[in-house]
């Protein structure tokens, strides 16, 4: 068998005074016995190391006890004798669900973060709070209109519930919300089927971030590190409960409204700014 690889066949067979066709024969039944050898032993192998041995350490495995093949026929003999490594298998890959079927829609905001009147945009986010006694998740409609923040509510669990009860906060103190939108990325929270089928009930235009794009709700994004660092962050200490954590939320918000001048909107508190619009409103009417 050593010599095949040196000299013709044809040769070999003169010198053995055989016939090629009885060779061929012979070397068949020598490959067959061979390749069971091979098998029972690859077989043995990976039993052996529990299944845990890929296509590249049985090579190696194989290699060392006198079989002498690449890693592509080890990993073809694997194949074909259902040898599956049963650690690090790689994952299953499911279809992306399309956009109808996840809840998601479109950002239809588009990042016009200044309407020229209350009431038409609106952005919505959840950040959470550590108090002692557990996380708390603080969830925060905002109008886009002096980006006044009008409800919000906090609670020990981040589910549909919270953000649906916020939404119902918001209906009583604006009443009517019809064909006003409403900004969110696309946390689980806000693409549940309840949110949405509350949303439809009222007549409210959803709009999604894009995924990974947080500038996309960056009103909310902005009012929560603004809220953290000039408030939350400064208590040098941990608020006991949701209940303290409230009543921090409740004296900022009052602030942040009320007293807190702002940049954007040409040095005027949120509150400042929403009377002179409806100020003005007033005059145009009265004319």
């Amino acid at each position: 068998m050593r010599l095949r690889s040196q000299f013709p066949v044809s040769l070999l067979c003169n010198i053995a005074k055989i016939d090629r066709s009885n060779f061929y024969k012979w070397l068949k039944q020598y490959n067959s016995k061979v390749n069971d050898d091979f098998d029972s032993t690859l077989i043995n192998v990976f039993n052996e190391c529990d299944k845990t041995y890929g296509y590249r350490r049985m090579h190696l495995a194989m290699n060392s006890l006198g079989f002498n093949k690449n890693e592509k026929f080890i990993r073809y003999m694997m194949k074909k004798l259902n040898l599956k490594c049963e650690i690090r298998q790689k994952k299953t890959k499911y279809q992306k669900p399309d956009n109808e079927s996840n809840g998601k829609c479109i950002n239809y905001l588009n990042q016009q973060f200044y309407p020229s009147k209350p009431n038409r945009y609106y952005s919505v986010d959840i950040t959470c709070l550590k108090s002692k006694a557990g996380m708390v998740y603080l969830n925060v409609i905002i109008d886009l209109f002096g980006k006044i923040p009008i409800v919000y509510l906090s609670s020990y669990s981040c589910n549909s519930e919270l953000a649906e009860d916020t939404i119902d906060l918001l209906v009583k103190k604006r009443k009517n919300i019809k064909n006003a939108m409403l900004h969110s990325d696309q946390g689980v929270t806000y693409l549940s089927k309840n949110y949405i089928q509350k949303l439809i009930d009222l007549k409210v235009i959803r709009s999604n971030s894009k995924k990974g794009y947080p500038c996309d709700n960056a009103c909310s994004e902005n009012f929560f590190s603004i809220f953290k660092v000039e408030k939350f962050y400064r208590l040098g200490y941990i608020p006991e409960n949701k209940e303290e954590i409230d009543e921090i939320v409740e004296e900022y918000i009052n602030f942040y409204i009320n007293k807190r001048i702002s940049l954007s909107l040409n040095g005027l508190t949120p509150k400042k700014y929403y009377d002179n619009y409806i100020e003005n409103q007033k005059r145009l009417t009265q004319k």
